[in-house]
């Protein structure tokens, strides 16, 4: 799937991708992910990463 092929380039390129972030970028993936795979909003993603244990 194409989801997946963007998460393995991005596990390989440097971590400066996300330098200055406030959340890991494993994190940012898997919210961009769920948003465009799903009919979410930010809010939606919000409580799903708390409910999970996630800041």
């Amino acid at each position: 799937m194409i989801l997946n092929a963007i998460a393995e380039k991005l596990k390989r390129q440097s971590k400066d991708d996300f330098k200055g972030r406030h959340f890991e970028a494993w994190l940012i993936v898997q919210a961009v992910a769920w948003y465009l795979r799903y009919p979410l909003s930010y809010r939606n993603l919000e409580e799903m990463f708390r409910e999970r244990g996630s800041k």
